[in-house]
């Protein structure tokens, strides 16, 4: 009786599931950037009619009480960032159930680590397979970041269907590792709604007036998580040798483990830097419209694309960013770019005075940024590129010649066959007569 019962609950599942995508991934109020972001991408879905032909269902908080349901789904899309308490029950999910994978970072060298700290087995399986394929990593810009030597994201990577990221670097880490997987490269979304955009920027001159009061005329800012790979003190060093006019403002999440009030402390600017945690969303806005500059340089840095970075062009306030990884695949008179790992100060205040002392190459460089922006979302780019991940991805897992190849490539890969083993004809032969039993466009 137990497994009738169990049978028929398993029809009803797949009854009411079978035509939906599964959405896994931070919603907000949650304190991370993937929560708006996947807010956003999700109003644009609505917004270009995608979700009236396709039934999407956000799941949030990943929980084990879905577990059962997720096989049933036509798709899941699962968005994976480098943050354990976030993501790991997301991960696993992904690994478990296979679908749409998007990489908000390429290095999730934390996670892993902290999945094995746990004591998580599937944690241990992708350590051992980055490890694994660490030989496969060798290109210049790819190794320059210490994170991505490792390829943290191999098995999630070869357990996909699919894997969105959001530049054509993330593409090309993807490709230089081996994977096979289709790789979708989908811009970031325009996060902040323009009349939120309005209201910051009227706010501008309030919000200057009490540092102005105290001799401020050029104000730096950095936004975000305040962590160490924002290179806090090496911006604070760079600004306490500029002139005392030009003053330092770090508006963001403090992050555990990251002292930020010593490196305020250590800073020696004084009554020239002001920090401003965990501000609200509207305030966030308000001061990043506020800003002469925005400082947005990453060292380690794990191939992500900056949202801090895609809302100050949305502002037009001019961004100085590092010289690697994604940050290259703008284009040239969008943002001012420095030295990659952890730049000179010298240089770092050297860029900043170049803006501060051409205030139109400076109010140029913003406000072909904020055109920029402005386009993607005319076009809705970021929402069409994601309809199309999904509908191909949809496609390919509705294809059983694709889903018993695929099934057959995992075994060999937990067997150990290496490309070397391939390329000997190892486990071909099934694959040959798979192709040949694929009936062919155009054929009888």
């Amino acid at each position: 009786m137990a497994g009738v019962r169990e049978i028929i609950a398993r029809r009803l599942w797949g009854e009411r599931l079978r035509d939906r995508v599964a959405w896994l991934s931070p919603m907000p109020p949650a304190p991370t950037g993937i929560a708006t972001y996947s807010r956003a991408v999700l109003d644009g879905l609505e917004r270009t009619g995608f979700r009236e032909r396709q039934r999407i269902e956000a799941i949030w908080p990943a929980s084990r009480r879905f577990e059962g349901a997720l096989p049933w789904y036509a798709l899941c899309v699962y968005h994976l960032g480098n943050n354990v308490e976030f993501h790991r029950d997301i991960y696993r999910d992904a690994i478990r159930v296979p679908g749409l994978v998007v990489l908000h970072d390429l290095a999730l060298d934390d996670f892993v680590k902290g999945m094995v700290a746990r004591g998580d087995p599937v944690g241990r399986r992708s350590l051992r397979e980055a490890i694994r394929n660490v030989d496969r990593i060798r290109s210049e810009d790819l190794v320059r970041s210490e994170p991505l030597r490792v390829p943290w994201a191999a098995h999630v990577a070869r357990r996909a269907r699919g894997i969105v990221v959001h530049s054509e670097f993330g593409r090309r880490y993807l490709r230089e590792l081996g994977s096979k997987t289709p790789v979708f490269v989908v811009p970031h979304p325009v996060v902040e709604r323009e009349g939120d955009v309005r209201r910051a920027r009227a706010r501008r001159t309030s919000l200057r007036q009490p540092l102005e009061a105290r001799g401020m005329r050029t104000l730096v800012g950095v936004f975000g998580d305040l962590n160490p790979a924002k290179l806090l003190d090496v911006v604070a060093e760079a600004v306490r040798t500029l002139p005392a006019m030009v003053h330092l403002v770090l508006v963001g999440r403090r992050i555990e483990g990251y002292d930020v009030d010593a490196v305020v402390r250590e800073s020696a600017l004084g009554e020239r830097v002001t920090l401003l945690p965990d501000v609200s969303d509207g305030d966030f806005l308000g001061w990043m419209c506020a800003a002469d500059v925005v400082m947005d340089l990453r060292h380690p840095h794990r191939g992500e694309v900056s949202g801090s970075l895609a809302r100050a062009m949305q502002c037009g306030t001019p961004a100085i960013v590092s010289g690697i990884g994604s940050y290259l695949d703008l284009p040239e008179d969008l943002v001012v770019r420095v030295s990659s790992g952890r730049p000179d100060p010298s240089e770092v205040a050297a860029a900043i005075d170049r803006l501060a002392g051409d205030p139109a190459l400076a109010a140029g460089i913003g406000d072909r940024a904020r055109a920029h922006v402005e386009q993607q979302a005319r076009e809705d780019a970021t929402a069409r590129g994601y309809a199309a991940a999904i509908e191909r991805t949809l496609a390919l897992v509705r294809d059983p010649a694709h889903l018993a190849l695929a099934r057959w490539a995992r075994s060999l890969v937990d067997l150990s066959v290496t490309g070397e083993h391939v390329a000997r004809g190892y486990g071909l032969s099934y694959a040959r007569a798979l192709e040949e039993l694929t009936p062919r466009e155009g054929g009888p």
